[in-house]
């Protein structure tokens, strides 16, 4: 006996070992041989290029961005492809303008897309990008409208603050210190101020300094939105921060100049409502019994809030997360209690403050009356709308508030998934040049999710 081939071991894909085999002594090379002996040098992105270069002309962003090439005639580099890097970038890698330079750019797919930028051509453009602001949001605006990509009839607007690594506050107006919503007190940053529509298609945004007072924003954003937004009517959703009455006019009352019709036909608006200003009959807003339950999770009572419309609910869920929050608050001031903390701690934290007596005498201790009031409070929240009961009924004034989740995900996927913060630029058009190309992004993979949806 002798052994004329061998064909390797018995297994469960022995039919191709055969071939192989068969085909080796054959001098064959087939497929799968010859990726056994393949050898990857070098990898390039295409599929994702190819998907932007789609979107961009698909949304009007190409266009736009070719119109603001043509008031530049002087440019001595690509623009568009400029803009486009960047961001496809945030997809791929968000990381600095450098990097994108040294590193990303020379992975896209050679021959189709040649690198022939230089470092400082991102730099430039994004400083270009912040002049035509505007004109951008105004374009992308007019050709979703004409193609029913969006809906302007809700609108929703909130806040959300961008942080600088940094310190500086004098390199522009834009960082400055304030209140961070990332609880970063040690960097400086800018609010950011996004409208969206139900489906979280971005509509307008605008940048405001890191110290700005959340309420005194309304007033440019219902300006701006008058001039932007060619409608006889829609509803504008936020939340209880720009809640007060001098911002609810704003909403209301503000006109256009540049357009008549608008000024028949004023602001409809659905805004978060603080408990704490609903001061007459308030123990009506807190019986339970007074309420028309929507499920067992949910009830609303109608009442008025001087001459609006008030809706105000309980919620199960709101409820069980309120006394969660106090008990945390509550443990932590025993844990201060028995520790002997001095009463001078307390009192900068407004949260311990309310279930405290005693700070006065020196000798704290919690304030039992005052937390079993609180928690009479539990699970209750309200809104405020100047839209007619025949017009919106209140399970639909509390839908339309409910989708502020919407925006609150735009915020989450601006600063997770695109990484616009921390911002590592400086001058206050650079600054805005950053955040429009982020937003850019973000009306991009918002299209995307909406037709996956």
């Amino acid at each position: 006996q002798s052994i004329l081939l061998s064909l390797g071991k018995e297994s469960d894909n022995i039919d191709e070992h055969l071939l192989n085999q068969l085909a080796k002594r054959r001098g064959i090379v087939t497929l799968s041989s010859a990726l056994d002996s393949l050898e990857i040098k070098n990898s390039y992105h295409y599929g994702v290029l190819f998907l932007f270069e789609k979107l961009f002309k698909k949304f009007g962003l190409t266009s736009a961005l070719e119109d603001i090439s043509q008031t530049h005639s002087k440019l001595q580099f690509n623009f568009n492809k400029a803009i486009f890097t960047m961001v496809v970038s945030r997809f791929l890698s968000p990381s600095s303008k450098l990097h994108i330079y040294d590193h990303l750019a020379g992975q896209f797919f050679p021959g189709i897309y040649i690198n022939d930028l230089d470092l400082h051509h991102y730099y430039r453009s994004l400083d270009i990008l912040s002049q035509h602001k505007d004109k951008i949001e105004s374009q992308l605006l007019k050709y979703n409208k004409r193609h029913k990509n969006i809906s302007t009839d809700v609108l929703l607007y909130d806040l959300t603050t961008l942080r600088f690594e940094s310190t500086r506050t004098k390199a522009g107006e834009l960082p400055q210190y304030g209140y961070s919503k990332e609880k970063r007190s040690d960097c400086t940053q800018v609010v950011l101020g996004l409208v969206v529509d139900t489906e979280g298609i971005p509509l307008f945004f605008d940048v405001f300094p890191g110290n700005t007072y959340e309420g005194s924003t309304i007033k440019d954003i219902s300006e701006k939105l008058k001039k932007k937004f060619d409608v006889r009517r829609f509803i504008l959703v936020a939340d209880r921060g720009l809640f007060s009455k001098s911002n609810l006019e704003e909403i209301q009352n503000t006109e256009s100049q540049d357009d008549d019709i608008l000024k028949e036909f004023p602001f409809e608006y659905i805004v978060g409502l603080k408990m704490a200003a609903l001061k007459k009959n308030a123990e009506d807003f807190y019986d339970i019994s007074k309420y028309t339950s929507i499920n067992e999770e949910l009830a609303f009572y109608e009442t008025q809030y001087e001459d609006k419309r008030c809706v105000l609910t309980w919620s199960k869920t709101r409820a069980e997360r309120d006394k969660k929050v106090r008990e945390d608050i509550i443990n932590k001031i025993q844990k201060k209690l028995t520790s002997k903390t001095k009463a001078t701690h307390f009192v900068s934290n407004t949260n311990y403050k309310k279930f405290i007596k005693g700070l006065d005498s020196g000798s704290p201790e919690l304030n039992f009356k005052a937390i079993e009031e609180e928690s009479k409070r539990d699970g209750f929240f309200g809104v405020i709308t100047n839209i007619p009961k025949d017009v919106y009924t209140a399970e639909m004034i509390i839908g339309q508030y409910k989708s502020l989740w919407i925006i609150e995900d735009a915020f989450g996927e601006i600063k997770g998934t695109l990484k616009a913060r921390p911002i590592f630029h400086w001058t206050d058009e650079r600054i805005k040049g950053h955040i429009i190309m982020c937003y850019l992004a973000y009306f991009c993979e918002a299209q995307i999710t909406k037709v996956f949806r």
